[in-house]
């Protein structure tokens, strides 16, 4: 058993791979010579492979995983600490905005007590209008989901083994990490860091990619959307009830006539798109039921290349 490990999903990272696992081993060994690097290949298009699989020649106790295809970057995080063997283990993205720096300070807090301790980034550098995309993204996550997601934190963290064997026994085929771990409830506490700046290559994270992950948290950890398609129908029941009562009152002390067609379109209309809306709701959460039911594995690894250089 290893004292120390760093967990990693990557994803056409070709041209940093070098950097990151030189980056990532000179700040792990400053804790413990007894450490694993597992860089998780995420179905990458590029060199990617070759790269971990050259490195892993060069540098001790890299441990590569490759996917069969592309299955997903909280998927990854999940097959990295299924392999993981260690007392501590490090979750960071590979993009090196997570910056490897920051390990060392992680484990002086974790070992103070803590279960599970994240890194909260400052000084970002992203553009002024992906902070704000990023901010409502994160408030209707919260108010959908019902649960507290901070902004400022994302993958970057240190785990116990204990919360390892813990996430671990989630038999769950939707994947969240961060939600996950919160959520078993352990001892947790935070640091800041300055936020890394992306120097090489693209952002595999798209918006797309964005939302369907917040749909994921949604539909996997909260009812609260059935909830609000519960108010959404006593809402529309409700507005076609007034709208009734007022045609009556109206027609009985007011003298005019009803409504024709254009009134009668816009209350089908509305009650419509309303029960359209709950059937969609109600429709995402069966599919959510038949893809547990299905027992599909998580991922399907393809190969694997363990480091044979000593230290």
């Amino acid at each position: 058993m290893n004292h120390i490990a760093v967990v990693i999903p990557v994803l056409n990272e070709e041209l940093i791979i070098d950097e990151l696992i030189q980056r990532v081993s000179k700040s792990v060994i400053q804790i413990s010579e007894s450490f694993q690097i597992i860089i998780v290949d995420d179905g990458s298009t590029d060199k990617t492979w070759t790269k971990i699989v050259n490195c892993a020649q060069i540098y001790p106790k890299i441990h590569g995983i490759r996917f069969s295809r592309n299955f997903g970057h909280h998927y990854a995080i999940s097959a990295g600490l299924k392999y993981v063997e260690a007392d501590w283990v490090i979750v960071m993205d590979g993009d090196l905005q997570d910056r490897p720096e920051i390990i060392p300070i992680l484990y002086q807090e974790a070992v103070k007590g803590f279960d599970i301790v994240f890194v909260s980034r400052i000084n970002r550098t992203e553009s002024i209008y992906y902070k704000v995309l990023q901010r409502l993204f994160y408030v209707a996550l919260r108010i959908l989901s019902g649960i507290k997601f901070d902004s400022k934190q994302a993958n970057f963290s240190i785990i116990s083994r204990k919360v390892v064997n813990a996430f671990n026994n989630f038999p769950e085929y939707s994947r969240f990490y961060g939600s996950t771990v919160n959520w078993l409830g352990f001892k947790k506490s935070f640091i800041f860091a300055d936020h890394g700046k992306r120097l090489l290559g693209k952002p595999s994270y798209t918006l797309r990619k964005r939302f369907k992950l917040a749909a994921d948290i949604i539909l996997s950890f909260s009812d609260r959307p059935l909830h609000f398609a519960i108010y959404l129908g006593i809402f529309s029941s409700g507005v076609a009830l007034m709208y009734m009562i007022w045609i009556l009152i109206g027609v009985k002390f007011h003298g005019f006539s009803v409504q024709g067609w254009p009134s009668l379109m816009a209350v089908s209309l509305f009650l419509g798109g309303a029960i359209l809306i709950i059937l969609g709701i109600i429709g995402s959460y069966l599919s959510r039921i038949f893809l547990e039911v299905k027992s599909r594995p998580l991922y399907l690894v393809s190969d694997e290349i363990v480091s044979s250089k000593k230290n």
